[in-house]
């Protein structure tokens, strides 16, 4: 009876991940021929691999996992990867018929980590994180995104927007969700500038909880506003702007100046008079010197 007679073929099943990291380490086997058959079992988004001997006639087993850990003598195991990366698992099995015989089987297995939910919002919305789940858990859908000028339509499958998306509550592989939105039409408010004649001297446009910007004063004029046509009570251009403003300007020469109620206010004429006191008093000094 042939080898091949005797012993089966071992299988892998994909099983919920216990860990997540990230390093990617390089392929980690030892004594593998280099003319070994080695088939490739694909992408396994999961740390925790389930390897099941499905053969018969074997009467030892041996697993060796490829990434330097105890080998196992279990003919169903399960071992949880420390990273991501890409493993030969190598299978033995013997048993005696025969004076005994040995076979070797080669496993190339893909362990990519847990899966996660990659977010895909428009450009110039906020970005957010990709979020990893355990296998098999369920996807995570968030909190409606906000950006600001847009309002949130729903999350979809493809790029498109055409398919909105069934979240999975079984995870075995990464999923992709795109956001859309609509623009928003801001909201916009008028303020209205009355002159001193009683006619619209300027509107200003401002959104809604924004303050307005004081118009730039003509040169040599100083520009004051009132919220009252009897010009009481000035218009305070720091509060925010909720509805349509009407506020009333009124015009005079000069630029204004800030000036401390406190302290001496003293004119160009009055400035005079004292410099010329001060040279009299300077004057006089010289002379009472000189002939002294």
């Amino acid at each position: 009876m042939s080898v091949k007679q005797l012993i089966g073929i071992a299988t892998s099943v994909l099983v919920a991940a216990t860990l997540m990291v990230c390093a990617i380490p390089e392929i980690e086997a030892t004594e593998i021929p280099e003319d070994a058959e080695i088939p490739d079992q694909g992408e396994f988004w999961s740390l925790k691999i389930y390897m099941m001997f499905n053969g018969s006639d074997a009467e030892t087993i041996e697993w060796d996992f490829g990434d330097g850990s105890p080998v196992s003598t279990e003919w169903s195991t399960n071992h949880t990867y420390a990273a991501p990366g890409d493993y030969i698992v190598t299978q033995t099995v013997w048993n005696s018929y025969n004076g005994g015989s040995t076979a070797v089987t080669y496993y190339l297995l893909h362990v990519m980590g847990n899966p996660y939910v990659e977010y895909v919002l428009p450009d110039g919305a906020p970005t957010m994180d990709r979020v990893y789940v355990q296998t098999h858990d369920a996807a995570v859908r968030p909190a409606d995104p906000v950006w600001e000028g847009h309002e949130f339509l729903g999350w979809y499958a493809d790029e498109e927007l055409t398919v909105p998306m069934v979240w999975p509550t079984d995870m075995t592989a990464p999923l992709t969700v795109y956001a859309s939105y609509s623009s928003i039409t801001p909201i916009e408010h008028t303020l209205t500038i009355i002159g001193s004649d009683g006619t619209v001297a300027d509107t200003v446009t401002v959104r809604d909880g924004q303050t307005a910007t004081m118009p730039v004063a003509p040169e040599g004029k100083t520009v004051t506003y009132y919220t009252d046509s009897d010009r009481t009570t000035e218009f305070d251009w720091t509060t925010p702007v909720t509805s349509d403003v009407t506020v009333y300007q009124t015009v005079s020469d000069g630029a204004s100046i800030a000036e401390d109620s406190d302290k001496p206010i003293i004119s160009g004429t009055d400035l005079a008079v004292v410099v010329g006191f001060i040279i009299f008093g300077i004057a006089a000094v010289f002379l009472f010197l000189r002939f002294k």
